[in-house]
């Protein structure tokens, strides 16, 4: 079996660098405008500056998507993800299931951001492996206030496998899933009939 040279992985790397900081694939259906953003600062990462490029750019993606949507913006997530992106939330809830398309993120997304609207606080990003086999762990905190409750930050991980840039399947986990599952429980009884809608799986 051949293995890449020193000019092999090098001009790998080039090419990596290239498709990450392409301009970001179109995307269709309504957006939401940008909200005024957070005076949180998304990024309460603590790890340091990465040494490899590759994994500095990923890892600036995936600060970008997080400060996105705590500013209800879903452009900077849905530019990373691949059109048959595989998107998990775990949990057997109006939040959850798996979406199998861009398209069907965008939908969550929007589901997400009307029950769920606070913002986000990311604690980690770790990236390994090389750019056609990439895995970027984040662990966060999202603000969530039940209704008629004081807010709480929900903490919880999300593992995203790249390939050359482009996430093609994610998965998310709240550490609380019974927290959520009474704040949806909660919403629904307050009249949100969107708490407790079927999951979008397209």
């Amino acid at each position: 079996m051949s293995t890449l040279g020193p000019l092999g992985v090098t001009v790998c790397l080039f090419c990596a660098l290239v498709v990450a900081c392409a301009p970001s694939p179109a995307t269709h259906g309504s957006l939401r405008d940008p909200i005024v953003p957070s005076p949180l600062d998304v990024d309460q990462t603590s790890d340091g500056v990465t040494w490899n490029p590759y994994h500095a750019i990923v890892r600036a993606k995936v600060l970008a998507a997080f400060r996105g949507l705590t500013n209800h913006d879903v452009r900077p997530a849905l530019s990373v993800m691949a059109d048959n992106v595989t998107y998990t939330f775990d949990g057997d809830h109006a939040l959850g299931g798996t979406r199998v398309s861009r398209a069907g993120v965008e939908r969550w997304f929007g589901r997400l951001l009307r029950l769920l609207p606070g913002p986000f606080a990311i604690r980690s990003v770790e990236v390994t492996g090389w750019p056609w086999s990439t895995r970027a762990v984040t662990t966060f905190e999202h603000q969530v206030t039940p209704p008629g409750g004081e807010a709480y930050w929900a903490p919880g991980t999300q593992v995203v496998e790249l390939r050359w840039g482009v996430a093609v399947r994610i998965r998310t986990r709240v550490t609380d899933m019974a927290g959520l599952e009474r704040t949806l429980d909660a919403m629904a009884r307050a009249g949100e009939r969107e708490a407790v809608a079927p999951q979008i799986l397209e």
